[in-house]
């Protein structure tokens, strides 16, 4: 990651000058038009895809490939269900092989099943075309990520994709307060860590998204529910 820095640096710097630029623009008394639309839509556009490009960076600089000891790996992501893998490991005889089927939980790795398995036979493409597997990032991780952001004029939010009875979910951190709402609901709802290792388990693994990208707004998550 040290040859990202400089580039980390610069998009910091960025960051902290359109905050400045929005506090400006919104105590003027007039936008200047300009080419491309409204200037506030644009800046908030691009201020979405720095927040985007932060966040992978931090993926990147916590991923930990897995250590080559000879195991074959396969891992998936399922639709509306938690990331899968497959794990052929040699025994210590090395006349035979060890599945392991695992799943995530939102936090590490939950064994589904092992099975003792003989002449295993596997095919690859000749070049790499797929990533090497990585845990995905814990479910607190990616809370803490949106912790404290309501502020921002395109505040992240962690987005639990919609299912085949759900619809999209989105979860965003307001006034010290974990708030989930799907795109169908007439309001939204108080929420705890607990409940989303819960929610992983039938949507699979959230993303972290621009709220301006989602199917709700800032304004879905601000009356009181017991208002609406």
């Amino acid at each position: 990651m040290a040859d990202y820095q400089p580039e980390l640096e610069t998009l910091r710097e960025i960051d902290s000058n359109f905050h400045r630029l929005f506090e400006a623009v919104n105590d003027g008394d007039d936008i200047v038009s300009m080419p491309g639309g409204n200037p506030l839509a644009t800046l908030r556009r691009a201020r979405a895809q720095i927040d985007a490009a932060l966040f992978a960076s931090r993926r990147r600089r916590d991923d930990a490939t897995l250590a080559d000891d000879g195991a074959c790996l396969l891992q998936w992501n399922p639709p509306s269900a938690p990331p899968r893998r497959l794990r052929f490991e040699p025994d210590s005889t090395g006349e035979s092989w060890i599945r392991r089927e695992l799943e995530w939980t939102g936090a590490k790795w939950r064994s589904c099943g092992t099975v003792r398995v003989e002449d295993v036979a596997i095919r690859a493409p000749a070049a790499a075309q797929y990533p090497d597997p990585v845990d995905p990032t814990p479910l607190e991780t990616m809370l803490e990520w949106i912790r404290d952001c309501w502020t921002r004029p395109d505040p992240p939010a962690l987005v639990f994709a919609a299912s085949a009875t759900t619809e999209q979910g989105v979860v965003v951190f307001v006034d010290g307060q974990l708030r989930y709402r799907e795109r169908d609901s007439p309001q939204w709802y108080p929420a705890t860590t607990d409940e989303f290792y819960h929610h992983l388990r039938h949507h699979g693994q959230p993303t972290l998204q621009p709220l301006s990208e989602t199917a709700l707004t800032r304004h879905d998550f601000t009356p009181s529910p017991l208002s609406q």
